[in-house]
């Protein structure tokens, strides 16, 4: 699969001297680095010793050059930084394992080759922060930029699953599911099946490829602790999202939860903390990745019948999933999507005044709120005719009442599709479509 994308991160890595990396496995770091620079690459494996290491290092670096017998990593990176080439050290913190004293060498290193080319990356986020960023390790300061690298955005994504031949259809599908983790996009290329099919392949038919991958990096990144993490994960994957539900479905106190919500989202970023599209109410913790947020929601929760090899595709199941990420997307898009600059986004919770309890309560998919302007989205992973279209937009009209917002509103309906003609402000798939090919600081016309 061609590069794509990341045309910021190859202008930094061409200009600066000194480059960290972070970033999960499978965002596509080291084909990053080799795409931008043309390095001698040093990968560290956890499992072998500084002694095979250095082995490995040597016969790679005599693929493109000289390099006599040296006997340890100091000595190999000493000597291709001297020698003038672009080192890239792939998988710095297993250094950890290996050697630790290495840290304290390459940081002499750099302060004596300070025109050396060194790129180094990490994929253990909150190990990798530490390594790079925290005051008390030898590295610190010693990098001219600290990358923090992102999944690809669903434009890219898009535009891949374009070249592969897909439509926006199935690239929402694939996007809930992974991301914009490049890796699977290249596996997809190799297989050329149907997107679903795909899936199930990886996720619910033997071997379960997708179960062991995920489960090995969660529980390397997670450490001892990684159960009580998993339990937490696994109630948000459900739908529990405020401390109290959580706290409640995992029958716990709320109090014993904070520090690992706090570890979650600051120390390994797969969760993000937020409150209503106004910044207001409880706060709400979300899986950042949807990787992970598929994983636990159909395989660790099906994990004994997974062990039985009975675990099944539901697909009521799987396109209400895809139904919830389809809301995320549209928050995403919104901003393009309303004449007015959007100041914050996200969902907001309301209740009917005058109903009975238990039908009072309403939530709105989608709110983008501006200085004057708000808008709000109802948003459906379905195709709908042009009447139940318009019943959805009277229903988010009454929600809108309640709302009691003195700001001008603008009510939109964004569906999978539209059978007939569709109702102004009424959004499907081939809209959406041309609104990522927009520039993001344009803003559509009134409908």
């Amino acid at each position: 699969m061609r590069f794509y994308d990341r045309e910021r991160e190859i202008e930094l890595l061409r200009k600066a001297k000194r480059i960290a990396i972070i970033g999960r496995r499978r965002v596509g770091k080291t084909r990053l680095v080799e795409e931008a620079l043309n390095p001698i690459t040093l990968f560290v494996p956890a499992e072998k010793s500084e002694a095979l290491i250095c082995r490995d290092w040597i016969e790679e670096v005599r693929e493109r050059r000289y390099i006599p017998e040296l006997t340890s990593m100091k000595e190999i990176v000493e000597f291709l930084l001297r020698e003038g080439e672009t080192v890239f050290i792939d998988e710095l913190q297993n250094v950890l394992k290996v050697n630790p004293s290495f840290l304290y060498d390459l940081q002499r290193l750099l302060d004596k080759y300070r025109e050396a080319k060194l790129v180094v990356t990490g994929s253990l986020i909150a190990m990798s922060k530490k390594l790079i960023e925290d005051y008390s390790s030898p590295l610190y300061g010693r990098f001219d930029f600290v990358i923090k690298l992102r999944e690809l955005d669903f434009g890219t994504v898009l535009e891949i699953m374009k070249d592969l031949g897909y439509g926006i259809e199935d690239a929402v599908v694939m996007w809930s599911v992974f991301g914009g983790l490049p890796k699977y996009y290249e596996t997809l290329e190799r297989f050329r099946l149907p997107v679903e099919d795909f899936i199930r392949m990886l996720f619910f038919e033997e071997p379960y490829p997708m179960f062991p991958e995920v489960m090995m990096m969660l529980k390397e990144e997670l450490g001892k602790e990684y159960r009580t993490y998993f339990s937490i994960l696994q109630a948000m994957s459900e739908g529990k999202h405020t401390l109290g539900e959580i706290a409640s479905h995992l029958s716990v106190k709320s109090t014993s939860l904070t520090k690992y919500l706090h570890s979650l989202e600051r120390d390994y970023e797969l969760v993000t903390k937020r409150k209503d599209a106004f910044g207001r109410g409880r706060n709400r913790y979300y899986i950042v990745q949807s990787l992970v947020e598929f994983w636990f929601r159909f395989l660790w929760r099906n994990y004994s019948k997974l062990e039985r090899g009975e675990l099944r595709f539901d697909r009521g199941e799987f396109n209400s999933y895809i139904g919830r990420k389809f809301e995320s997307l549209v928050e995403l898009l919104a901003p393009r999507m309303v004449p007015f600059e959007v100041l914050s986004t996200g969902k907001v919770w309301g209740r009917f005044k005058g109903r009975e309890k238990g039908r009072d309560s309403f939530e709105i998919d989608v709110v983008a709120v501006g200085r004057e302007d708000i808008a709000l989205f109802e948003v459906k992973w379905e195709t709908l005719s042009g009447k139940e279209a318009r019943r959805e937009l009277e229903w988010l009209r009454e929600k809108a009442k309640a709302l009691g917002t003195k700001k001008r509103i603008h009510l939109y309906l964004v569906a999978r599709g539209i059978r007939g003609r569709k109702p102004a402000g009424v959004y499907d798939l081939s809209d959406l479509e041309d609104i990522i090919r927009k520039p993001k600081t344009s803003y559509p016309e009134v409908p």
